[in-house]
């Protein structure tokens, strides 16, 4: 089976319980084996999470792709947003320290100017 053929299949839980979408797969062309998949949880229309699964968690891939575990899709959303909101936090941080540290430099830059105003006599 190629990868390509893995990408939009359905993937079900141990239950058979509809999980979501083949997205994204992560291959090691070294070793030549997945490591892992991405599977899109779908909410409603507008909105989806993603989640990704270990490839050993891959019991049989076939029609569909089968998991050996139990996949709680609303906890598996909850969770995705809990990590997109971390992402955007830590986002934050990162820009203020950018611009904390722009200020910074106007601030030096403006202290260097002022210093080379300095007429020496």
């Amino acid at each position: 089976m190629k990868i390509k053929q893995l990408l939009g299949m359905m993937a079900l839980d141990a239950n058979a319980n509809e999980v979501g979408k083949i997205d994204d797969v992560e291959f090691d062309p070294v070793e030549g084996k997945i490591n892992a998949i991405t599977i899109v949880l779908k909410k409603n229309i507008i909105s989806s999470n993603k989640m990704e699964i270990d490839f050993e968690d891959v019991k049989s891939i076939g029609d569909y792709v089968l998991l050996n575990k139990e996949i709680n899709k609303e906890a598996a959303i909850e969770e995705s947003k809990k990590a997109k909101e971390e992402v955007a936090e830590e986002a934050e941080e990162v820009e203020a320290e950018i611009v904390d540290d722009e200020e910074e430099a106007v601030e030096e830059a403006e202290e260097v100017e002022e210093a080379a105003d300095v007429k020496i006599e």
